[in-house]
């Protein structure tokens, strides 16, 4: 490998790329940020009523500040209601509204889009050699 070599810069400039992409086709028209529209399609893909403030913050690898400070701008969105159970009034779960729920189903078709949009370059066994390499680099790295 030579010096101008550098998956990390590159991957860097993908992810950037494609976070672009969604706000354009999708965030500025919900008034929504690649990052709050992550945190909604996990609480959506959960599958649950409600989640607790901390499984996302593991999911995301991220500080408790950091996904409440997200949380709370949801809210004031009306895309999640946050909530202390009775029973443990420490802990803080979150649920999607009825208006989050619908965002989520229509950023589906969104992302499926953006998913087009970077594999385009590649055919079909270029994609799943990509996705296995992906999910080995992602693994090795925890």
């Amino acid at each position: 490998m030579n010096d101008d070599f550098q998956c990390a810069g590159l991957m860097k400039r993908i992810g950037e790329k494609m976070e672009k992409g969604a706000n354009e086709r999708f965030g500025d028209r919900h008034g929504v940020t690649f990052t709050q529209m992550q945190m909604l399609m996990a609480i959506h893909q959960m599958g649950k009523d409600s989640i607790p403030l901390k499984v996302l913050e593991k999911h995301f690898e991220v500080a408790q500040s950091t996904a409440a400070g997200v949380i709370v701008r949801l809210e004031k969105k009306g895309l999640v209601e946050g909530f202390t159970p009775k029973e443990d009034k420490r802990l803080k779960y979150v649920r999607l509204t009825e208006k989050g729920k619908e965002l989520c189903k229509a950023a589906e078709q969104d992302k499926d889009i953006g998913e087009q949009i970077l594999l385009a370059a590649l055919d079909e066994q270029e994609r799943e050699q990509f996705y296995h390499l992906l999910v080995k680099i992602n693994d090795s790295m925890k």
